[in-house]
């Protein structure tokens, strides 16, 4: 076993093996659920089964039954992604069904949330013209004027990614509407995957994970005449930090989504551990005042915090600006005052400055990045930089806020985007932390060490 604590301690991960995409968000009894693509029998993908967590508080999890298992039919390759709705009072899994020929749109029903029936009269079997089998999944369903309605993630002769639009007047038998859109470029992929079409406001939130890797991407504007109309749009995710997206609102009105964090080194390395995946930390979604989809991590994740181990306020200055130290830390700092050089942290770095890890705010370039090619001495590890295009106002300041969980780095730059990522130093003392600017700048920061989400003996998930 690795002696690096790589492993997440308020993120969420299953107990054991593999997990990526969530799954079936929903609230019930005082509880939200967490749903995922989860194999029981490995810690690589395959043998896809819905694993199931539940919280009061989103922050304390609990580790739930199996909901989900493939068996003889649609479903025969492995239950794949989906959401929940409840549809006349009784609790609905929509969920595509892999098999070798094609991807279908299921259905499972329930009336606890831990003991599902699938339901295979009410499959959603044949894609539209011009959409292959496989190009057809990730249903995403939602109730809109009296009516319901469904939205599935597709390629139209795999140069466009599409969002298809569905209709139903009873949740079981629907109606295709045609595209809700349409991948506008190649640059925003060619497969959408997870779509998600929800209200924030007055207005509309598309939000599309990009096949192959290349990030996730949101768009905000109309939906009108079963046809979405964008007005704005912009990366979430950049790269594929963190992917397949899947948003709920809950029982206060807000818009929550959360996101699957994929391993970023080898099989081998991954093996070691018996684990692999993690879910971000749940976030808030909202709307700016320039029409712009923010994000920010929700205010319960506070609840975790523990000692402070940095307090800085109005520091003026060049070079490193303060030192501290944790692998599992949440972080705030404001850098105002900026001239046209760098400012950012550091993290987990060695007293040797053999491995650290960099965030850098380049203002020139516009250029939010996470540099990792130190931040690992291992070869089985990913060490490409993540980059994201970030357009400060000369005298807007620089707000991050850095949630640094073992290997799992989430960077929330002005509530605008998120930089996801995994690092794996393998330095025992890989520890420091520091702020810095090569300029003059004016930093405020704080930074608390962080408890855990789950108790430290767990069950293994298996079939309620």
């Amino acid at each position: 076993m690795n002696t690096i604590p790589h492993r997440p301690v308020f993120h969420y991960t299953a107990p054991t093996n593999w997990i990526n995409d969530p799954n079936g968000l929903a609230f019930h009894d005082g509880r939200y659920h967490l749903h995922f693509q989860y194999n029981p029998n490995g810690s690589k993908w395959g043998d896809i089964h819905w694993g199931h967590a539940s919280s009061a508080d989103l922050v304390s999890w609990r580790d739930e039954p199996i909901a989900l298992a493939p068996s003889p039919g649609d479903d025969a390759g492995g239950c794949f992604s989906g959401c929940h709705a409840l549809v006349d009072g009784v609790h609905t899994l929509y969920y595509t069904g892999y098999t070798a020929e094609r991807q279908v749109q299921c259905v499972a029903t329930s009336s606890d949330l831990r003991h599902w029936t699938k339901q295979p009269q009410r499959t959603l079997a044949t894609p539209p013209a011009g959409v292959e089998g496989h190009d057809f999944r990730d249903p995403y369903v939602f109730r809109h004027d009296g009516r319901w309605y469904m939205v599935v993630g597709a390629s139209r002769d795999h140069e466009q990614g599409q969002a298809l639009l569905y209709r139903s007047d009873d949740g079981i038998t629907w109606e295709d509407r045609g595209a809700l859109y349409t991948s506008p470029s190649d640059r925003h992929g060619r497969m959408w995957e997870c779509p998600n079409f929800f209200p924030i406001g007055d207005r509309w939130v598309l939000t599309v994970s990009l096949w192959l890797g290349l990030g996730v991407h949101a768009f905000v504007g109309r939906f009108e005449h079963e046809r979405f109309v964008p007005e704005w749009d912009g990366p979430l995710d950049v790269d594929a930090g963190a992917f397949a997206h899947l948003t709920m609102q809950g029982p206060d009105g807000r818009t929550l989504q959360w996101a699957w964090m994929n391993e970023q080194r080898e099989q081998a390395a991954i093996d070691a551990d018996g684990w692999a995946g993690a879910m971000t930390v749940p976030r808030e979604l909202s709307i700016d005042a320039h029409g712009r989809l923010n994000l920010r991590p929700v205010a319960e994740i506070a609840r975790l915090r523990g000692e402070p181990v940095a307090r800085v306020t109005g520091l003026r200055g060049s070079g490193e600006h303060v030192r501290f130290s944790g692998a599992v830390l949440d972080i705030e700092a404001r850098f105002a005052g900026r001239d046209r050089g760098k400012v950012g942290l550091m993290l987990r770095t060695s007293a040797d400055g053999r491995e650290t890890t960099r965030i850098v705010y380049w203002q020139d370039a516009r250029r939010l990045s996470i540099e990792r090619e130190r931040s690992s001495l291992s070869p089985q590890v990913r060490h490409q930089d993540v980059h994201a295009h970030l357009a400060l106002a000369p005298d807007e300041a620089l707000n991050l806020r850095v949630l640094l969980d073992g290997s799992v780095l989430e960077v929330y730059a002005n509530d605008r985007l998120c930089l996801s990522t995994r690092v794996y130093p393998t330095l025992p003392d890989s520890l420091q932390a520091s702020a810095f600017s090569d300029g003059p700048a004016t930093l405020d920061l704080r930074a608390w060490t962080m408890g855990p989400i789950l108790p430290a003996e767990r069950p293994v998930l298996s079939a309620g």
